[in-house]
């Protein structure tokens, strides 16, 4: 995994004068273990709490994959909870917003042990081994990472990797930056993705089983579109694993 200069100093400030923060609230810990203020923690249990619609699991447990996945033959999403983007305020959502600003290695490996215990299941009953499986991340564009000097998801998938013992390769490269998805309503997502990932050079996936890692799913319209590329590019098999995905049905 590249470390970027900028990534580099921020841990080390975070070292020197941040002392143990909550990664949610970015408030002192002051019960002086785990990762997490009380508060915060709470309130992190019941997004992961929170009961699909779908298959009436919690969201620890539910693989459910959005409608515009299972177009893409992406029939796994292993999420660590359900988040609502209007609860701004939610501890999810301040760990999404801080992750995507602090290389938090502790927090990534946190939340990539959690993760890890879901994809084992899925390993087994798919028959994942490492030889035939790899793990892969939705890149950032170039001029995202340089403003916030990492690429959350590629620091996830790296956590994953190291947890779960399967290979981390970025297989994706990003060949456009394309529009802020957040903005953009569900037929002008799916559009504005087309064409945004090509396969990296001297990657060759044929006959490999993909697990495909992003900190946030909402419509599922990009990690659908890596999908394509990588089955177009001989992938056996895509799963996606997430911090969270969005509580709506799309």
């Amino acid at each position: 995994m590249k470390l970027y200069p900028i990534t580099k100093a921020k841990l080390w400030l975070r070292c020197l004068i941040a002392g143990e923060k909550c990664i949610a609230c970015g408030e002192m810990n002051t019960r002086g273990q785990g990762l997490l203020c009380r508060a915060c923690e709470d309130d992190l249990k019941r997004a992961h709490l929170l009961i699909c619609p779908d298959c009436n699991r919690y969201a620890r447990d539910c693989v459910c994959p959005s409608r515009i996945m299972q177009n893409s033959n992406l029939d796994v999403l292993i999420k660590y909870a359900f988040y609502d983007a209007d609860l701004r305020d939610s501890a999810l959502n301040r760990v999404i917003r801080r992750l995507k600003r602090i290389p938090d290695r502790l927090a990534f490996s946190y939340f990539a042990a959690i993760l890890s215990q879901p994809l084992a299941s899925l390993a087994a009953a798919r028959s994942f081994t490492k030889d035939n499986t790899v793990i892969a991340h939705i890149p950032r564009s170039k001029r995202t990472i340089a403003r916030d000097g990492h690429d959350q998801a590629e620091m996830l998938a790296y956590a994953i990797a190291k947890r779960s013992g399967f290979k981390h390769i970025a297989l994706l490269r990003r060949q456009k930056h394309g529009k802020q998805q957040k903005y953009l309503h569900l037929d002008e997502r799916v559009e504005n993705v087309k064409g945004m990932f090509g396969i990296s050079k001297r990657c060759d996936i044929a006959g490999k089983n993909v697990v495909l890692v992003d900190d946030l799913v909402t419509t599922g319209a990009t990690v659908s579109e890596a999908a394509r590329i990588l089955y177009e590019a001989g992938a056996a098999y895509v799963a996606c694993v997430c911090i969270a995905k969005s509580d709506k049905k799309i």
